[in-house]
């Protein structure tokens, strides 16, 4: 069974995710960049808040920092280095991790956090749970094609997932896990 972590992102964590998407959304602004969010029934805003509050709420549990810079154009295909490996840290409502296309997968490794709340508010009175990491290779050899309704993705549900990526002990009083 996969442990899960829930996570409880602190005010200032949060003020720190709004602060940054607000520069990223006004860089985006200024450099005519196009969004790339899948969700018809959400801003881009909160499409990207959501995603930058999952990679605070997955770097915390493995002790490692958040990047904060604004970088026109996009990272370099990972959202947060752990122990040496990069990661694509995948935010979502469900129990799945979704690829858009099998070469978007370009880390090391992905790591599934599910938002528990608002997708539409993710600041707002929610929390997140952080379940597990798979390696690219092992996702781009289990994982199947799934139409949510605006094209292909591909998917591997909860249980492919493992803890590979060692977390952190659970030092801080708003990280709980649970089997």
């Amino acid at each position: 069974m996969t442990k899960m972590i829930t996570v409880y992102l602190t005010p200032d964590e949060i003020d720190s995710s709004l602060i940054f998407i607000g520069a990223m959304r006004k860089d985006k602004q200024e450099f005519n960049v196009t969004d790339r969010k899948f969700d018809a029934k959400n801003t881009s805003w909160a499409v990207n808040l959501m995603g930058h509050l999952g990679e605070r709420a997955v770097a915390k549990v493995y002790g490692v920092s958040v990047d904060d810079r604004v970088l026109t154009g996009g990272d370099a295909g990972h959202d947060l280095i752990i122990n040496g490996k990069t990661v694509q840290v995948k935010t979502t409502i469900t129990r799945q991790l979704i690829f858009n296309s099998r070469q978007s997968f370009s880390a090391e490794y992905a790591i599934l956090v599910t938002l528990i709340g608002d997708r539409t508010q993710p600041h707002i009175d929610s929390h997140f749970i952080v379940w597990g990491d798979i390696s690219r290779e092992r996702f781009l050899n289990i994982c199947f094609e799934k139409d949510f309704g605006y094209g292909v993705r591909y998917v591997c549900n909860l249980e492919d997932l493992g803890q590979e990526l060692k977390a952190v002990p659970l030092a801080h009083k708003d990280l709980t896990e649970v089997e």
